[in-house]
């Protein structure tokens, strides 16, 4: 089974979230500082994933192995001795060792030296890595460090240094046990064949030592399975060999990758580090803690250093041995995970590389620069070999380059000014390509020399400042690299110099100028559109334009030559304008941005009519909402910069105004109808405009030729315009569907917004704009008012809006007010151009009942109707075209009057379709009604807001704000929303200071209802007034179930959204604009929070405030709304008016009524979200205290309903209040009342998440000395919930007569910890532990505490409490006499026997301390039971109430009591929902309800067992485990015998296996012909009966297995024939041959010495104690007789036996148990598996056989611990009998798989969380929780506590942080392109490097 080691490291695999992967290694890391011992262990799970197939895979294996050696000791060999020396030579690490066998491979050139490196041959004669490469079979064939040898050897020629090109055959790979060095020219034919099959060569080559003895065949077999395992791992196909966990035999074949080279020592064989195998010989599971079998052997790792050499040589020395020679692996993934590998390794610990013990300090460090050096020059052959390119959504990545760059700089972290010159100086050679005599500039090789370079300028820029050479060095390399033809170059140097941009401007004021050219050439060059490097070249240029020197220089470049101007340069970036990049549109608008503001006359020549069209079409097309902003930002300068002359500004824009006024009051269309725009309207940036068709004119020019080496990269043609310097085909390929007006792929709000935003550039110039020159546009404008187009008619009314808004003067823009008044004071037009379809529809629909009467009711066509066949609303449309009218006229008086006219047979038929028809026909004339009706209210509103922003108030304001507030209530585009409601925030000023009060205070208390009209937010009062004990926040989820009509209510839930989502803005708006006078200046805002809750909570609650008939109860809850509502945005200068109300909020938390519970809860938890420091003390001084009033029931829910909604409103910022929160709620989690528990154990497992987080964190300000002491108290709790080896000892006030071993002490302690916390526990030790005793203790401890504190206060809480256990019948009496034995101090009444008995009981039942009842009586007499309040209710072998649904279960669930225990050595027998069924019993909602528990644990873990499980379930599964068992980790206790008892001998578990007789083979045989079919039939059926058939199957050939008597009874279909078939063999059905389990059962009784007879035996009181005693298990009562009847009184007579089954009553039982542990001379106890294998106390045996076999294992595990047990002085021996081959084998394989479910839930780990990772206690359980998610990444720039901004406001379900939609869900990951984008940036890289 897979151990929680494994299950981490194979997230790093399956992980589907980088969260969920990042969390792995987070873990892996704290392992490995917590067991520091486990670093190769480690490393050699981790390693092999550098080489997955997944990029995600090998970033995350890399950042494990990165964060696991961050815990590894540095390596310095010199700490200790500065300076001492001995001789280096013998302990020359492994280089000497190897040596002496073979001096080719190590030879002292085994490191390269940076300045000797023969770049020429390389780049001519080196290998190229590409993307993969021919598999080398022979090679693969190898095992690991043979593969290392043989690939260091050929490196030399792999890399080109021979000086001509490399061929394999040249040194063929050898696979024999010496290494010596092939020759090349071996004899004829060896080469070809060395490589391909040189297993069978026998000649030259000498076999394994293993293989010589083998035939010719043999051998052939043999090198057909290595070739088949090799060309497998070459293919990739087992990734690193098979992924099993493990297997028998470690060889390492199967791979096509150097591996590891270690010898182990142990058996000679090799293991391949690079495979995830295990060995076999080690249990896993004890490198987790889970259950401890016995000592472990320690695997020694491939990767580690041998016994011999710990310690002389750097640890990692083979690691990077093995990644060093991967480094040029021919498959590019290899090479990726080995230089990331590399990357981590020499950033943690390249210090110690290359040292080596026993060598001075200097030549270590001389050891260590040459170890370096060596690195960085085979990172940098990588750099010039490697041609490895992928293409990324819009630009190219050389991943491979880009990592080694990356290793490249963590060498360079380590190494010494002098190496870093070496370094920079190979790459400026790689760069610059001078001297080497090639044809061409190889591109490849230039961009890695690039890369290389820009690590060197960004890891070491301190050099850089000191070296004047190095800086011009890099600078003419950039220069180069910008004008270089390859775009990838010119990226990577645009790239180089952005990290040193700062260095160069400083350093080099003179090179700016030749810079500056380069970069403003390289961006005219750009091909097209998908230039990978125009992002980076647009990056540099606005960086550089951001130094004044540079500016300055431009300045200066310009004024002395006219090409170089700004009037020239900067129209250049036109045409990237409307590029296909975001990124590149937005850096082209920040450069523009740069220019505007230079400021001078000189640097202004382009500003001109040109820019402004082009910037105004960006601002119309523009869908990313950052760009736009950008644009309207780049507007606003460009307009007020040529707006200081308005004659200029008018000149320039002149020309322009026609098209641009046109596209901007161009209509919107509606779905599946759009409004192309007039694509002629729009310029290109050369200045032509587009063709008709809304395409460009393209046409194609072949790119430049620049050789064939860049072949792969030139499939994109380059697409020139015919006019343009650079390319814009864009505004067809971005824009296009904004230009067809698609609302369906655009949707309706961006074209809103692209509206909206033109109206405000529009707007904004009309103001700069002298009023005389602006009669032609007032003309459009005044046009589009009555344009027959809606959406014309709001942009001119907005574009109105905005003009006003801007104009100086306030009288401005009066000319427009008689058109807008006109258009709120006359009635609309009765239809619009853009809705004519909704019309069309409807004429359809109508057209169609109409043919209906016709062709189904048969009425003559000249009665029917006609109707026209324009619709109004068309272009050509008359006054008698159809209309909306018609169509209502149709289906009213048209209807009925033809429906009368029908015959009355025909009205019998056609009626139900005409109706139908009817149906749908008014509901297409309400749809259009609605249309027309929201467009209405929608340009009303516009026309409004336009009047409002003249600033002329009309005599009589009410039209005018009806406009606008029915826009508020309904406007579904929010943008209009806000617009509207900035607008009436803007009256409601205006009227203040006019001093019209009525106007104003009208508008407030509209808005202030309009705030509490949604449900959800505001609950109603009257439906809630009569609901006083509920928590309406358990609730509120419920009543969305079932509304009578389930579509009308969304409707009006989502129209309540939006009418509250616009109150809510605009009261935030007012509350902004308003500031620290807004309750002065609004007074009647003040009257609506405060005047209620004065009223309602100053004394004692009003008769009126409980009425539903009254308004006052919903006014008190509408004031707390409103305060929730306002508290976000108020000025600071309010919060002492908040602060004023919290009193009456608190003592609405402490209301009768739950509606003002709720509503105060929301309102406070909004409150301390704002105002946290005062809140939370007023909450933590005030509210706090009373959540465990014991008396009054709605203290305790108002308080804790505050902190569950609390928790939801504050995230991570409650941090701080954690600990005076979490105790409070852990009482409650036991409270007398459902649903307080319900809340209380939800907001519990939301907040022990965060408690780890807790303790670093400063004290919050304003807390009082008193409450900080009090946290400190908490604090120690917490840490004793999660780490019970913390738990404060505890003395036992009462004599117990029993000495306690340790762990019981502890069992004791832990158990007096729950009883102090009110935490109710599982005891789950294992069988035998004295579960029963440290029960005993705790519970007497209790009840004497509690006696003596009610003598001292007498108070209620402590009064006399009986306690309760409920055990198995059989145990009741084990119950008695122990209470008697260890605590004779308590009165313990047995509530067992016959009902009569129980009945004379039953009234008396709390005169006693405990009361000992079984599951069974508790079940019948629950009524009485339940009366009682007990103190303990402790359930014994507590699995017995695993079925959730059984009337046990429900029974013990309704007891009352203050503690609840549950023992159980087998928490978990089948399924984990049992564990669910527990906690239902202790803490009822704490694993949430059942079916969530269901999904989020049952299910993942169940499928995850499947064999055909997915990577992906089963990975869910290990979550789900992880994330349930650290949830339940502070809950359960469980130690194991193993681990605790050093006394106890050990228990040995033997399988006898017997074989079928044949007559049982005859029956078997049978049986499965007759039953197989039917069978196979039911087994696919799902209900009750054929289970039932199925389950006799399986009884029947259970029992078959046992005896065939058992079977065959009088009336078996076969029983004649067989009973013939016997009496020809002279035997009997009985007879012991037919039954080979009897027959082994007594064998085994001789064996173990019982019933053999002694030679005394005549004698009668003679019988010798046998050496063992045995118990003997059965399932089925027949069995048993069969066993006692048959084997011990047939065959072995003088057996001694008892015998406990059923039959025997329970309260007989413990006699029988007692008297065979005391009497010796029994030998044998005969017991079934369900009367015998619980509780019981059988140590007298040390042999226990089972004869039968329970599904269940827990329940054999049980039986066979019942002499496994404390007292038990013999090793105990289990026997299992079992019957080969038949349904008792299959029996055993399910019962390992339960076992393994159970022992992860439930493990060692429970003992405490000191063996896990503390710190991140539930940490993966953040997944999908179903508590109010905590620490969800929310960004912080919103207003913080607003839950409702989570809201969908089209379900009005709360969003999950993160989820995607659900449409999105099906759709699987896509390769994602951040993934480049993070792991290549430069700034996240140079983070990790500090």
């Amino acid at each position: 089974m897979a151990s929680r080691l494994d299950r981490l490291v194979t997230i790093l695999e399956t992980g589907s979230t980088r969260l969920i992967r990042d969390t792995a290694v987070n873990q892996l890391a704290d392992w490995q500082k917590h067991h520091p011992e486990e670093l190769f262990n480690l490393l050699s799970r981790v390693v092999p994933y550098l080489r997955h197939k997944e990029w995600e895979t090998r970033t995350t294996a890399a950042k494990a192995i990165g964060r696991i050696i961050e815990h590894a000791a540095p390596y310095d060999p010199n700490a200790a001795e500065e300076g001492s020396s001995t001789d280096p030579t013998n302990e020359n690490g492994h280089i000497k060792k190897e040596e002496s066998k073979d001096t080719s491979i190590f030879d002292q050139d085994e490191y390269f030296n940076i300045d000797a490196l023969d770049i020429g041959s390389i780049i001519k004669y080196g290998r190229p890595l590409l993307r993969g490469g021919p598999v080398d079979y022979a090679l693969a064939a190898l095992d690991p460090q043979k593969r290392l040898a043989h690939l260091k050897k050929t490196l030399n020629g792999r890399l080109g240094l021979l000086g001509h090109v490399f061929d394999d055959e040249e040194m063929p790979v050898i696979c024999d046990n010496t290494g010596s060095p092939a020759t090349p020219q071996g004899p004829a034919g060896t080469n070809g064949f060395a490589r391909q099959d040189s297993m069978n060569n026998n000649e030259s080559q000498g076999q394994n030592p293993d293989e010589t003895k083998l035939s010719t065949r043999q051998l052939n077999v043999l090198k057909r399975k290595r070739k088949r395992e090799a060309q497998k791992a070459a293919q990739g196909k087992s990734g690193f060999g098979d992924l099993s966990i493990r297997r028998t035999n470690t060889d390492g074949v199967g791979e096509d990758t150097p591996m590891a080279d270690a010898d182990d020592k142990k058996n000679g064989k090799t293991s391949d580090y690079f495979s995830l195998e295990r060995p076999t010989d080690v249990d896993e599971d004890t490198k987790v803690v889970s259950e401890f079998k016995g000592p472990v052997l320690p695997i020694k790792s491939e990767l580690e250093v041998d016994d011999s050499m710990e310690g002389i040589e750097w640890p990692f020395e083979r690691l990077c041995d093995f990644l060093k020679v991967d480094l040029f692996d021919p498959q590019w993934e290899t090479r990726h995970g080995a230089a990331m590998g590399l990357r981590e390794i020499v950033r943690v610990h390249g210090t110690g590389a290359g040292r080596r013990k026993g060598v001075s300090l200097k030549e270590n460090n001389a050891h260590n620069r040459r170890w370096l050096d060596d690195l960085a020059c085979r990172l940098c052959c990588v750099l010039m070999l490697d041609k490895f390119t992928d293409y990324s959504s819009d630009t190219s990545v050389a991943p491979i380059r880009e990592t080694v760059g990356q290793t490249l700089g963590s060498v360079l972290i380590h190494v010494d000014p002098e190496s870093v010159h070496s370094i920079y100086q190979l790459l400026y050679r790689m760069v610059m390509q001078e001297g080497f005599s090639l044809e061409r500039n190889l591109w490849a090789i230039c961009h890695g020399g690039l890369v290389g370079m820009r690590y060197v300028v960004a890891v070491r820029k301190d050099l850089l400042l000191q070296d004047g050479e190095m800086i011009d060095g890099v600078i003419r390399s950039v220069m180069k690299g910008l004008g270089d033809m390859d775009d990838d170059v010119r990226s990577a140097s645009a790239a180089t110099l952005i990290p040193m941009a700062n260095e160069f401007v400083t350093m080099r004021p003179g090179a700016l100028d030749s810079l500056i050219n380069i970069v403003w050439e390289s961006l005219s060059n750009l091909g097209d559109d998908l230039s990978a490097s125009t992002g980076k070249i647009m990056d540099l240029l606005a960086t550089l334009c951001s130094f004044p020197q540079v500016l300055e220089a431009m300045k200066l470049s310009a004024s002395q030559d006219e090409e170089r101007s700004f009037t020239l340069l900067v129209p250049r970036l036109y045409p990237f304008l409307r590029h296909t990049i975001t990124s590149v549109r937005l850096a082209v608008l920040k450069a523009l941005m740069t220019f505007v503001n230079l400021g001078s006359e000189t640097s202004q020549g382009w500003l001109n009519g040109r820019i402004l069209r082009l910037i105004f079409q960006n601002i119309l097309v523009e869908r990313d909402q950052e760009t736009l902003d950008m644009s309207l930002e780049l507007w606003s300068a460009l307009v007020r910069n040529l707006g200081q002359n308005p004659t200029i500004l008018a000149e320039e824009f002149e020309p322009h105004v026609e098209a641009l006024m046109q596209l901007t009051l161009h209509p919107i269309g509606v779905p599946r109808h759009p409004i192309p725009m007039n694509a002629s309207l729009f310029q290109k940036p050369s200045g032509g405009t587009y063709t008709l068709s809304g395409m460009p004119a393209t046409s194609r020019k072949s790119s430049p030729p620049e050789g064939a080496e860049r072949a792969p990269k030139r499939r994109r043609k380059s697409t020139k315009m015919d006019d343009a310097p650079t390319t814009t085909h864009a505004t067809h390929d971005v824009d296009g569907h904004m230009m067809q007006g698609d609302v369906d792929l655009v949707g309706m709000d961006v074209l809103v917004r692209s509206r909206v935003s033109a109206a405000k550039a529009m707007g904004l110039i009309m103001s700069l704009l002298s009023p005389s020159s602006l009669g032609y546009y007032d003309a459009i404008i005044t046009q589009g008012l009555v344009s027959p187009f809606a959406s014309t008619q709001l942009s001119a009314a907005m574009v109105i809006n905005e003009y006003a808004t801007n104009c100086p003067t306030s009288n401005a823009a009066a000319r427009f007010m008689e058109p807008l008044q006109k258009i709120i004071d006359l009635e609309r037009p009765s239809h619009y151009r853009d809705l004519v379809s909704f019309v069309q529809r409807v004429r359809s629909q109508t057209q169609q009942l109409i043919n209906l009467f016709r062709d189904h009711g048969k009425v003559s066509s000249s009665k029917l109707p006609t109707l026209a066949v324009v619709v109004q609303g068309e272009a050509e449309a008359g006054p008698g075209a159809f209309s909306i009218a018609n169509a209502d006229k149709v289906v009213t008086d048209d209807f009925e009057r033809l429906k009368k006219v029908m015959a009355p047979g025909q009205r019998l038929i056609a009626l139900p379709q005409l109706l139908e028809a009817r149906e749908v026909t008014t509901r297409a004339i309400d749809e259009a009604k609605a249309a027309k009706e929201a467009r209405d209210a929608r340009i009303r509103a516009a026309a409004a807001c336009a009047l409002v922003a003249i600033r002329v108030l009309p005599k009589k304001p009410s039209p005018l704000i009806k406009a606008i507030m029915d826009s508020i209530k309904t406007e579904e585009n929010q943008e209009l929303q806000n617009r509207s409601a900035s607008t009436i925030a803007h009256l409601v000023q205006l009227f203040t200071e006019l001093g019209r009060r009525g106007p104003a205070d009208k508008v407030v208390s509209n808005l202030v209802k309009f705030s509490c009209v949604e449900v959800a937010e505001t609950p109603e009062f009257p439906v809630h007034a009569l609901k006083t004990n509920v928590i309406l926040s358990m609730q509120k989820e419920e009543d969305r179930v079932d509304h009578v009509d389930a579509a009308k209510w969304a409707r009006e839930a989502k129209a309540a959204r939006i009418t509250r989502r616009g109150a809510k803005e605009a009261l935030e708006i007012l509350s902004r604009n308003f500031g620290a006078e807004l309750l002065t200046r609004v007074p009647s805002l003040q009257t609506f929070m405060e005047e209620p809750l004065v009223r309602a909570f100053s004394g004692d609650l009003p008769a009126e405030a409980k009425d539903p008939e009254k308004t006052f109860g919903q006014e008190i809850v509408d004031a707390m709304s409103v305060i929730r509502t306002m508290a976000p945005t108020l000025d600071l200068a309010l919060h002492p008016f908040i602060m004023r109300m919290v009193p009456f909020v608190i003592k609405a938390l402490h209301s009768e009524l739950s509606v003002f519970r709720y509503m105060a809860a929301k309102c406070m938890a909004t409150i301390c979200s704002i105002i946290t420091v005062e809140g939370m003390t007023a909450l933590v001084e005030k509210v706090l205290p009373s959540i465990s009033n014991p008396i009054d029931l709605n203290f305790r829910q108002g308080a804790i309903e505050v902190i569950y909604h609390l928790i939801a409103v504050m995230g991570d910022r409650i941090l701080p209040y954690v600990i005076f929160l979490i105790v409070p709620v852990l009482g409650r989690m036991s409270d007398s009342d459902t649903e307080i528990r319900l809340i209380a154990t939800t907001s519990f497992a939301t907040l022990v998440k965060l408690v780890p987080l807790e303790a670093g964190i400063p004290d919050p300000p304003g807390l009082s000395e008193e409450l900080l002491k009090g946290r400190d108290r908490e604090r120690t709790f917490i840490g004793q919930l999660l780490d019970p080896k913390k738990v404060e000892p505890f003395q036992i006030p009462v004599a117990i007569k029993a000495e306690l071993r340790s762990y019981q002490q502890e069992g004791v302690n832990w158990l007096h910890f729950l009883n102090k916390y009110h935490l109710h526990g599982i005891l789950c030790d294992d069988m035998g532990l004295g579960k029963t005793l440290q029960t005993i203790c705790m519970v007497a401890s209790d009840h004497h505490q509690r006696a003596e504190e009610f003598a001292e206060t007498g108070a209620p809480d402590v009064r006399r409490l009986p306690s309760l256990v409920v055990c198995p019948p059989t145990l009741s009496g084990h119950w008695q006499q122990e209470i008697k034995a260890y605590a004779p101090f308590l009165s313990v009444t047995s509530y067992v026997g016959p009902p009569a008995e129980r009945k004379a009981m039953k009234d008396s039942l709390d005169k006693t301390d405990i009361v000992i009842t079984s599951y069974d009586v508790c079940r019948n007499d629950i009524e009485a039971i339940e009366r009682y309040n007990w103190n303990y209710v402790v359930l014994d072998e507590g699995h017995l109430i695993k079925n959730p649904k059984a009337k046990i279960t429900m029974a013990v669930k309704r007891l009352v009591s203050n503690h609840r225990l549950i023992l159980t050595g087998t928490p978990i027998q089948n399924n984990v929902l049992e564990l669910w069924s527990l906690f239902d019993f202790l803490m009822p909602g704490f694993l949430g309800a059942e079916k969530v528990f269901q999904d989020r644990f049952a299910k993942p873990i169940a499928n995850s067992r499947n064999s055909k499980a997915s990577s992906k379930e089963q990975e869910a599964g290990a979550l789900a485990i992880e994330a349930l068992h650290k949830q339940v980790l502070p809950f359960l206790l469980r130690r194991l015998k193993e681990e605790v008892l050093n006394d106890l001998p050990p228990k040995i578990l033997q399988n006898y296996y017997c074989d079928l007789s044949d007559l049982q083979l005859k029956l078997f045989e049978d049986f499965s012909k007759r039953e197989a079919k039917t069978i196979a039939e039911e087994a696919g059926r799902d209900d009750k009966e054929a289970k039932q058939h199925i389950f006799q199957a399986l009884q029947y050939m259970r029992k078959l297995c046992n005896s065939p008597a058992l079977v065959m009874k009088p009336g078996h279909k076969a029983y004649d024939d067989t009973q013939r078939f016997l009496a020809k063999q002279n035997t009997s059905l009985e007879d012991p041959a037919h039954a080979p389990k009897l027959t082994a059962l007594r064998d085994l009784l001789i064996e173990c010495g019982i019933g053999v007879e002694g030679q005394e035996s005549s004698d009668p009181l003679y019988t010798p104690i046998k050496p063992h005693r045995a118990l003997i298990f059965c399932q089925m009562k027949e069995m048993l007789d069969m066993v006692q009847n048959t084997v011990l009184k047939g065959m072995l007579p003088s057996t001694q036996y008892l015998r406990l089954d059923g039959g025997v009553e329970a309260n007989k039982r413990q006699d029988i148990v007692n008297k065979f542990n005391s009497d010796p001379s029994y030998d044998v106890l005969l017991l079934t598996t369900s009367v015998g294998g619980l509780g019981l106390n059988l140590t007298g045996a040390d042999t226990v056989i089972f004869v039968e076999h329970d599904w269940n294992p827990q329940k054999d595990l049980q039986a066979m611990d019942r002499a496994h047990r404390i007292g038990q002085k013999k090793v105990v021996n289990v026997y299992r009998l079992i019957t080969r081959g038949t349904l008792e084998e299959k029996i055993l394989s399910l019962q390992r798989f339960k076992i393994d479910v159970a022992s992860t839930v439930v493990n060692q780990q429970n003992a405490g969380l000191a063996t896990m990772d503390t710190d991140q206690i539930l940490d993966l359980f953040n997944l999908g929780d179903s508590g109010p998610s905590l620490i969800s990444d929310k960004p912080n720039d919103g207003i913080e506590g607003r839950e409702e901004d989570m809201v969908d406001i089209e379900t009005g379900d709360v969003r999950q942080p993160g989820k995607k939609a659900a449409w999105l869900e099906g759709l699987g990951e896509l390769w994602d392109n951040s993934q480049y984008e993070e792991s290549f940036d430069l700034d996240g890289y140079l983070k990790t490097m500090r």
